[in-house]
Parts: C-alpha cells; sequence; structure tokens
C-alpha cells in the first residue's frame, strides 16, 4: 500500500475506510453492521480532539474492533431481553410494559430536534440520508437508486450523522 502524508486522524480514517469496512464484516459476518460500524469510527476520528497517533491505521483497526465488540453486545442484550426466558412471575412485577412518561417526552424532543436537522440538510444529502437511515436501504442500493457512487453516498451519510449529532449536543443531549 503506497504511504500517504496523514495530517488528521479523519484524513486516515478516509484512506483506509474500505480496508476496515472488510476487517469488520470478516468479524461480524454482516454487511450491514460492518458499514455501520465503520462510518461510526469515521464520525468518531472526525470529531475527537485525540493526537494524531504514531500508528493511525493501528488506532483505527482497534477502534472499529472496539465498536464491533459495543455494537455485537447491543444486539445480543436485545435478542436476550428479546428472545431470552423471561420469567413471567418477574415481567408480572413490571409496572407498565410501556415507557416512562419522561422517557416519552425526552425522545419526543430528540425526534423534533433531528427532524429540524435533517431539514437543514442540503437536498441530496437529505435523501441520501433519509434512504438509508429512513428507508433502511444499504449504501450500495443507495447509490445505485440515486446514480451516484458509493462513496459520494458513504460521505452524505457521514455529513448528516456529524450534522444531527451536533444539533443533538448543541440541544444538551449526551450522544
Amino acid at each position: 500500500m503506497t504511504r500517504h502524508p496523514l495530517h488528521s486522524l479523519a484524513q486516515a480514517a478516509e484512506i483506509y475506510y474500505e480496508e476496515l469496512r472488510r476487517f469488520i464484516l470478516r468479524r461480524t459476518g454482516s454487511l450491514a453492521i460492518a458499514e455501520d460500524v465503520v462510518q461510526e469510527t469515521w464520525i468518531r476520528a472526525t470529531t475527537s480532539g485525540a493526537v494524531m497517533p504514531d500508528n493511525p491505521r493501528a488506532y483505527l483497526y482497534r477502534m472499529a474492533g472496539n465498536l464491533a465488540i459495543d455494537h455485537m453486545r447491543r444486539n445480543r442484550r436485545r435478542e436476550t431481553w428479546v428472545d431470552g426466558d423471561a420469567d413471567d412471575a418477574m415481567l408480572a412485577h413490571l409496572e407498565s410494559p410501556g415507557p416512562a412518561p419522561d422517557d416519552v417526552v425526552s425522545s419526543r424532543q430528540e425526534w423534533h430536534i433531528l427532524t429540524q436537522a435533517v431539514a437543514e440538510l442540503p437536498d441530496k444529502c437529505r435523501e441520501v440520508f433519509l434512504l438509508y437511515r429512513g428507508r433502511g436501504l444499504t449504501m450500495r442500493q443507495v447509490a445505485q437508486a440515486l446514480g451516484i457512487s458509493d462513496k459520494t453516498v458513504e460521505k452524505h451519510i457521514a455529513r448528516a450523522m456529524v450534522h444531527c449529532r451536533r444539533r443533538l449536543r448543541e440541544a444538551g443531549r449526551d450522544v
């Protein structure tokens, strides 16, 4: 591989993006998870104030690997709760099958913030983001549907996610 002069961790993440995606795909066996994890890696590399490490490639591999583990753990917990052998007696003690009222209010506020953030995006960026996150299309499907490159789709999604996170942070949300 040709050496590139790296000026930032975000630049390194862009250079190693495909390599990281293949690495996570091998670890998880899921293209969708791999794309989400590498996208999250890129966002963290872009928004972190970390000093450029001596070996940015190894640093990004570690970051992506840890994010993949976190993702798999979250999925496993969710599956355990949904598919697990929940004791009926334990379930009977739950106060309510629905979310707490303050969680509902908080979720509605976040929904409003995110709706506004998405509305602020440039048209093409918004369209790509809504197809990917709203309709659940893969990046490749979005690229094919809109007649643009996979890389352009990745950049639009990254831009949208960074913008949404920024708006949530500005509203005092811990994301």
